[in-house]
């Protein structure tokens, strides 16, 4: 593989996506295999103290990086490391060009550049959306009641994630709420990608970085702070993802990602609610009501639906800064 060819393929890979769109994922082309590495600067050491979510958006990487090659026409072997780190890089997993492409990851990568996370609200979707689509560690949920449950503990997930101020802290670090900020249009959740109007923008600082969150959360206004109770139930359905507690977060990453694609090959967008896997009570809730088996961990979830309108533009680092 040469380096124009490389570049190609990392410019389609890191398209994956990534807790807090940290993008963590790094690339480099050694012995003519792609190692894709974490970039421990962008871990979320308060929201994610046990790098699952790190290690789940890394897992996209890798899928990622073996689809863009079968853009290529070109299959790929993946192999898990276990090296050290080394300059503040986690080896995660090589993937080796080579051999015939899998039909299934050709007509997958097909769908990388329109896979997009829109947060702004659902159109009606058709009862067609959902047919003959299930997977191991997908649960689906299309029931309305169901969803209004989910939708509302959603809310009270958040509420509670959001009761440690150096949570708040460390999410405030990555949104870009102006857009002179530095990274708006490259990494991070910036005002647009967060569906969020100006003068919300203005104030969200003045609340989350405050003892003011604190007090309204005192007065029991947590669970509607965050505002995304009525746009969740507005979801067509939602995909629990889940994954054996005794297997690797990596390969969940990659499951969750060919999901969201295949999402988004039935014409429909995703937004992700990590709070209801974040929180210990309402994971379990959840697991609860939905019967996930108790050797399985809650990972994450996807509203699911049709966009009601544009969908926000992507935000990503340049090419050269993800490789290395």
């Amino acid at each position: 593989m040469d380096q124009t060819e490389f570049h190609s393929v990392v410019a389609n890979a890191m398209l994956a996506p990534s807790a807090h769109n940290t993008q963590p994922a790094r690339w480099s082309l050694r012995d003519g295999g792609i190692e894709i590495l974490a970039d421990l600067s962008r871990r979320l050491p308060i929201g994610d103290p046990t790098d699952r979510d790190l290690e789940v958006s890394c897992g996209a990487a890798v899928e990622a990086t073996v689809l863009a090659l079968a853009a290529h026409g070109v299959g790929g072997n993946v192999t898990l490391l276990t090296a050290p780190d080394e300059n503040g890089l986690h080896p995660i997993a090589r993937v080796m060009p080579g051999g015939e492409v899998n039909p299934e990851d050709a007509a997958l990568a097909a769908q990388m550049g329109q896979r997009l996370t829109h947060r702004a609200g659902f159109a009606p979707t058709g009862s067609t959306a959902f047919q003959n689509w299930q997977a191991d560690h997908m649960t689906l949920v299309t029931a309305q009641e169901q969803i209004d449950w989910l939708a509302a503990q959603i809310d009270i997930a958040s509420a509670r994630v959001m009761q440690s101020k150096p949570f708040r802290t460390e999410l405030l670090s990555w949104m870009r709420l102006r857009k002179d900020s530095v990274g708006y249009d490259r990494d991070g959740l910036n005002r647009e990608v967060l569906a969020m109007g100006g003068t919300t923008a203005k104030i969200v600082p003045a609340i989350l970085g405050t003892g003011l969150f604190d007090l309204l959360s005192l007065l029991g206004l947590g669970p509607s702070l965050s505002g995304e109770a009525a746009r969740s139930r507005g979801a067509a359905a939602m995909a629990l993802f889940h994954w054996p507690a005794n297997e690797l977060n990596v390969d969940a990453g990659r499951a969750f990602y060919r999901s969201w694609l295949l999402a988004s090959a039935r014409g429909l967008v995703g937004w992700p609610a990590a709070a209801l896997a974040d929180d210990a009570a309402t994971r379990k809730a959840v697991s609860d009501r939905f019967a996930i088996p108790k050797d399985r961990v809650l990972f994450n979830t996807l509203r699911l639906g049709v966009a009601n309108g544009t969908t926000p533009s992507r935000t990503r680092l340049f090419l050269r800064d993800v490789i290395v």
